[in-house]
């Protein structure tokens, strides 16, 4: 009898898991074939910023070795030649760069998202990089060596990528400036109290803020990064320019195929796509009106597809998911609403000496937002009772001091 022929595009943490989950889960029936359009198998984009600051080798943020894949039957190919330029959903095979044509009976689109970078003069120029795939690593660190006048690097965005992008190339020895469009840094994970402790933290390690700023132009000559120009007529210097202001759903190919798509791929609760013999999982997808950047959503989404594929039903649900900041000495936790609303009641606490910072949100005496900065120790505590909606009233006064001392029944 013939075996089905699993397709997967994209080879990154989602893939990952994917395939994890689906051989851990004993005979499945395909034979898997993976494309993946970068040279290495599959990393851990997690850890990025630490092999961007010297903290890691590469070799740490693989997630599994090219022998992993032989030994489970799977079939890797990686590269340019591999990266898929069309999908026939009519005869069911894709087509990479190379014209090599893959038949499926089943595929999989977990082609994740790319960094967006504005279309404002310069933005081509030489030393001007997005920081997402370890080509952008080596990129960074290139375009830094390479600098005519000194190692100034400007990053464009204070997110959570942005600020890590930021802290890791102050620690190759580079003179870095952040320039964040908003008041207030991680502006949709911290409050002004929380962002301000962050920046003092940031700015005793060396790195400069220009913020609320707009950029309007990236200076150059012949076609190599001088600097950066802003909205209110203003400019600095700088050898190499980071973008880090969000990201796009790679959705490229599913639109010419056909499938159903809007900001990213439209998938339902098992992660079957608007063609029943293709699923997507990951940053390429939209699921309720919502898209995803962090990886427990993206994992869950793995394994839910992994485990539908042999029959049985896991449905995906979108759940609350936690930001932590990887910058070294930093502990920071934002979940859930944390600005609060008209009617929710916002408690705190702060020391500032030892530059901690609590604040919960409290709804129907049910906790809907979090946000620890200083000490992150009852984070995940905080995390489960925000995603289980337990009434907290009989502990309601001591809440704010962790799970130590709150006394739970």
């Amino acid at each position: 009898m013939r075996r089905q022929q699993l397709v997967v595009i994209g080879n990154g943490m989602g893939s990952v898991r994917f395939l994890e989950t689906l051989v851990a889960g004993g005979e499945h029936g395909y034979d898997i074939t993976v494309l993946g359009d970068e040279p290495d198998p599959g990393y851990n984009r997690i850890m990025l910023s630490p092999l961007l600051a010297a903290e890691i080798p590469f070799s740490d943020t693989v997630l599994r070795s090219r022998r992993w894949y032989d030994e489970n039957g799977i079939t890797l190919h990686t590269g340019a030649d591999f990266r898929i330029v069309s999908i026939n959903r009519l005869q069911r095979l894709v087509v990479t760069t190379a014209g090599q044509p893959f038949p499926y009976d089943h595929l999989v689109l977990a082609t994740g998202s790319h960094s967006y970078i504005p279309g404002i003069p310069g933005a081509s120029f030489q030393g001007v990089v997005s920081f997402r795939r370890y080509g952008d690593v080596e990129a960074m660190l290139s375009a830094a060596e390479s600098g005519k006048n000194g190692n100034r690097a400007v990053v464009i965005g204070g997110g959570l990528l942005g600020l890590e992008a930021a802290n890791a190339l102050n620690c190759r020895g580079m003179q870095v400036t952040l320039v964040h469009s908003q008041s207030v840094l991680l502006n949709r994970q911290l409050d002004a109290y929380a962002g301000q402790l962050l920046q003092s933290e940031l700015e005793s390690r060396g790195i400069a803020f220009l913020k609320p700023k707009r950029t309007t132009s990236i200076e150059g000559v012949d076609g190599r990064v001088t600097g950066v120009g802003f909205s209110d007529g203003s400019c600095i210097v700088a050898d190499l320019v980071v973008f880090a202001i969000g990201i796009r759903p790679n959705v490229q190919l599913a639109v010419e195929s056909g499938l159903a798509c809007k900001h990213g791929v439209l998938v339902d609760d098992l992660m079957f796509t608007s063609d029943p013999a293709i699923s997507a999982i990951g940053e390429c997808v939209e699921h309720g009106d919502e898209t995803f950047g962090l990886v427990e959503p993206v994992y869950s989404q793995a394994v839910t597809l992994a485990r539908r594929l042999p029959g049985e039903i896991q449905p995906f649900v979108s759940r609350p998911s936690a930001t932590k900041l990887k910058v070294s000495g930093v502990q920071l936790f934002s979940s859930g609403q944390f600005q609060g609303e008209g009617c929710d009641d916002v408690i705190t606490l702060k020391h500032p000496d030892a530059g901690i910072y609590r604040r919960l949100v409290i709804r129907d005496n049910r906790v809907v937002g979090v946000l620890l900065y200083g000490d992150t120790s009852d984070g995940a505590w905080y995390q489960e009772l925000l995603e289980s909606g337990q009434d907290i009233s009989a502990y309601r006064n001591t809440l704010l001091f962790g799970s130590q001392f709150a006394a739970v029944a």
